[in-house]
């Protein structure tokens, strides 16, 4: 049917026109929402779907991802950041065949659907030859996931594919026009950027003038080292060559003053944090959330990597909220003063997960929250779980104990991809296999790869260098 009818649910718009519904709603044509409200009538040939007792959210936006890494789940448990990048985008990345980036781009993709993702801004740094690019996005086309695929130009030190590079410039643009003809599609081509200073700035000029040109996001990891060399650093001078702009999608940030978030607020540019990771792999120092609130910023999420962290954004809102309030309220607690009034409420983090990704990724206008004229990307919770058994208010509630398991349905673009607590049309044991094998073929090279972890980062940036410029 090309109609449907969630009835007598109550409704999460994040809207503040609409505000919250307690017995409302929701008719859909196809991938749209027609109309949210009371007093909802069905046409006919419409399908019922019976909201009584269920919480309706707009889907949560995972605004930064590296979905290829599933088979490496918790790999990097004991790992900082720079044993990740030695472990994984360098070691173990060169062992990677078409069939594990597909498997655990799919994967992936799926686990977020499972837990109430509907986007997600994909960092594809897997990119070896081109038929890994297609393995990637005909993966992620496949799970019905919306959001951004954003082509990772990072060279690898074993170059076999790209000899130069502009030709992953020239690749990118292949599966722009390949992939990505229609501006109307759920998934849309980005490009993730080398981390700046692991090559020479005309490099990084060349990949975001790429995105300019091909008018697509660009997304990088931006001042977020935990140590005196320049890597990730030199936002100011991308500032003064008028690289930032509403195109730019700046993740972690963690460097950044509030002089800095004033600047990006003043381009348009975007900030995404991912609290869990940068905490627990000792990403410099954690974020001023409070800093970049005060500069007007509208800050995302994004849940990382599975090679250390969970997917899951119920936990990841969760750790956000408490840093947060722990940078409000510790300076007045060590000085045995009041606390003062709280600067985020769990409404603002609610927002972070959903409306404000949805502003990173360019598709406010879309999703991120329910309306009339959005699209139909739309979660229902089942709140009658031990864990949010009563609901008081149900973003307080799903902000402060939701979990995975409350998940009940998953709707993107008005198509059913979960019902019941199950994925709809996914053999489980099949990707699980697959998994399984991609996992077991990597694990046979982690032997070559540890060894990797103990070199010098001076010595893996500049074969970096080599590697891209000849």
């Amino acid at each position: 049917m090309n109609r449907k009818l969630i009835r007598d649910v109550w409704i999460v718009t994040n809207d503040e026109r609409l505000g919250n519904i307690r017995k409302g709603s929701i008719l859909i044509e196809k991938n749209t929402i027609l109309a949210v409200g009371e007093d909802v009538l069905a046409p006919q040939d419409t399908e019922i779907i019976d909201g009584q007792g269920f919480i309706a959210i707009p889907g949560f936006v995972d605004a930064h991802k590296h979905l290829w890494q599933t088979a490496l789940r918790g790999i990097c448990a004991d790992q900082t950041i720079l044993g990740y990048f030695q472990l994984v985008r360098e070691g173990l990345l060169a062992a990677y065949r078409q069939e594990d980036v597909r498997i655990g781009t799919y994967a992936s993709a799926l686990e977020l659907i499972n837990g109430g993702a509907t986007a997600a801004l994909d960092h594809a740094h897997c990119i070896i030859s081109p038929e890994h690019a297609d393995a990637a996005v005909e993966a992620t086309l496949s799970s019905g996931l919306r959001g951004i695929w954003a082509y990772g130009y990072c060279p690898h030190s074993e170059e076999k594919t790209f000899h130069r590079h502009h030709d992953r410039i020239v690749d990118a643009k292949r599966v722009k026009s390949r992939y990505f003809s229609s501006e109307d599609q759920i998934l849309r081509m980005g490009v993730a950027i080398t981390e700046q200073n692991l090559l020479p700035f005309e490099f990084t000029e060349m990949e975001i003038c790429s995105a300019i040109d091909m008018n697509v996001k660009w997304t990088g990891h931006t001042h977020c080292n935990n140590g005196p060399a320049p890597f990730t650093r030199g936002i100011h001078k991308l500032y003064a060559k008028g690289f930032l702009g509403p195109l730019s999608v700046l993740s972690h940030c963690n460097e950044f003053s509030y002089n800095d978030f004033c600047m990006i607020k003043e381009v348009g540019a975007h900030f995404v944090s991912t609290p869990d990771s940068e905490i627990y792999m000792g990403i410099s120092k954690p974020t001023n959330f409070i800093d970049a609130i005060s500069a007007g910023i509208d800050i995302a999420l994004g849940t990382d990597t599975v090679t250390v962290m969970s997917a899951d954004m119920f936990a990841n809102m969760r750790l956000t909220m408490n840093f947060a309030r722990h940078q409000v309220n510790h300076p007045a607690a060590a000085g045995f003063q009041s606390v003062p009034e709280q600067r985020v409420s769990v409404r603002d983090i609610f927002r972070w997960a959903t409306i404000n990704g949805a502003k990173a990724l360019g598709i406010d206008h879309l999703v991120g929250s329910i309306v009339p004229g959005k699209r139909a990307d739309i979660v229902l919770i089942d709140p009658t779980h031990p864990n949010l058994a009563p609901v008081i208010d149900p973003v307080f509630s799903l902000v402060m104990h939701g979990q995975v398991s409350n998940v009940d349905t998953v709707l993107i673009d008005g198509q059913i991809r979960k019902r019941g607590g199950h994925l709809v049309d996914v053999d489980l044991e099949k990707v699980g296999n697959e998994l399984v094998a991609s996992h077991e073929h990597l694990m046979d090279k982690r032997k070559t790869a540890n060894s990797a972890v103990a070199e010098e980062v001076e010595g893996w940036t500049e074969r970096l260098r080599r590697s891209a410029v000849a």
